[in-house]
């Protein structure tokens, strides 16, 4: 348990990391442009410092102290079984998954984004997130393809008319260009 809190920590901190560095990012792109309008740098600011925000916040969560008394143990008496077998079921979610279990998703999701990162140079912004989605839906959620496959689709249609038709923000095209 203890080495889930401690990922659980890491991976908090690396996203505050990744926060931060998507706002220093954004900023060189400039978050207006003239005439007021909304300029390309704005989204990673923004997005940036809400994962950012919410990373730190979290990070001091699990920095706080742990209780002196274990109110679980109180609960179980000097059945130390009865104990364990209660901090088990709390450490379940409302899916059925353990904290080491949202961790490893937690950390597979950081590699697949790592990998999008990547691959954004040379499929693409919208190929690249796409995947991403596609690949987070199927391999980590579990979710069916075919479903997955048309919010994907459905998601990268929507993202492309707000950022390139509608705010008219230039996105990575990759190597085959296009897009």
């Amino acid at each position: 348990m203890i080495t889930a809190r401690r990922a659980g920590l890491g991976a908090s901190i690396v996203l505050a990391v990744i926060g931060i560095a998507a706002v220093l990012g954004g900023t060189g792109y400039g978050m207006f442009v003239d005439g007021g309008e909304v300029g390309p740098g704005f989204l990673p600011v923004f997005a940036g410092s809400l994962v950012a925000l919410f990373a730190v916040l979290d990070v001091m969560g699990r920095l706080k102290r742990v209780p002196e008394h274990d109110p679980l143990k109180e609960v179980a008496g000097a059945d130390e079984e009865l104990a364990a077998d209660l901090a088990a079921e709390s450490d379940v979610d409302i899916f059925g998954r353990t904290q080491s279990q949202r961790t490893r998703m937690l950390a597979i999701v950081l590699g697949v984004l790592v990998a999008t990162l990547a691959l954004v140079q040379v499929l693409g912004f919208i190929p690249a997130f796409g995947l991403m989605l596609f690949v987070i839906a199927v391999f980590v959620e579990r979710r069916k393809w075919l479903p997955s496959l048309l919010v994907t689709v459905v998601t990268c249609v929507v993202v492309y008319l707000i950022f390139v038709t509608f705010l008219r923000v230039p996105l990575p095209e990759g190597v085959f260009g296009g897009f």
